[in-house]
């Protein structure tokens, strides 16, 4: 089907199927789909979005984001639409980069890993309803997306991996492929060389580690968390062999689907 970031003009799309979990089976894939904001609408994106079988559409973008860009996707292609906030918090984030030696890395680096802390610390409750979306429709397909398709919603792929015991490495790997997949406007990108932060454009792992690590300090282990919001471990184990496929991995992460 080729890359389709290119093909349906939605950027940063993947899906996280096809993973080895920890049980030596395979993620399903056309559950979870990650992606960009899709404010594109044409015959690609039309002809993709018949194929999904109406997905269920979870949007992280804060309040004035989703205003100020709404989704191009018609109704009619989903099963729903649902708005889960996470405020982006980038007024804060350049105000205190603004405040360091921006030729020191290591400053810079520190600030984008307590902006990750931040905003977990903030958004438990976010995920939470997340998870229970994806408990509660084990048969749709669940695309989700922020802006720009790689902090917010790397980091909520991250836990779904975790959950599933996928591998870190493999986390880490598919939470870097934004690196190569995301592809920022031209408008996007002036602002930021405006800034002068080209950071703004990237995720970095260290910034990923000190989210997961917030996580686990306020809530535990992810199997724990969604234990209690899917009530109950037999409950939760029904929900984690469905998503999953016997069989080794034979699925190669390069940002195509």
């Amino acid at each position: 089907m080729g890359n389709m970031s290119n093909e349906i003009g939605i950027n940063n799309l993947r899906d996280l199927g096809g993973k080895r979990t920890s049980e030596n089976k395979t993620l399903k894939k056309g559950l979870f789909l990650r992606c960009a904001a899709p404010t594109v609408w044409n015959e690609q994106v039309k002809t993709q979005m018949v194929a999904l079988k109406k997905p269920i559409m979870i949007d992280f973008r804060g309040v004035q984001e989703e205003k100020n860009n709404p989704s191009q996707i018609p109704k009619d292609f989903l099963s729903k639409r649902v708005h889960l906030p996470i405020e982006p918090k980038v007024t804060d984030l350049l105000r205190e980069l603004n405040e360091v030696d921006r030729s020191k890395k290591t400053e810079i680096e520190k600030i984008f890993q307590q902006a990750y802390r931040k905003y977990t610390i903030e958004n438990i409750g976010t995920f939470e309803e997340f998870f229970k979306i994806l408990f509660d429709n084990p048969d749709s397909t669940i695309m989700f997306h922020c802006t720009a398709g790689k902090d917010r919603t790397g980091f909520a792929s991250a836990l779904i991996l975790s959950l599933f015991g996928v591998a870190n490495e493999t986390i880490i790997d598919d939470y870097l492929l934004s690196n190569k997949t995301y592809k920022p406007t031209q408008k996007v990108k002036g602002e930021v060389q405006k800034i002068g932060i080209k950071q703004l454009l990237r995720v970095d792992e260290s910034w990923l580690n000190a989210g997961l690590e917030e996580f686990s300090e306020r809530v535990g282990n992810i199997k724990d968390f969604c234990t209690k919001i899917i009530d109950g471990e037999n409950r939760l184990k029904e929900y984690l062999d469905y998503c999953q496929n016997l069989g080794e991995q034979t699925y190669v992460d390069n940002g195509e689907i």
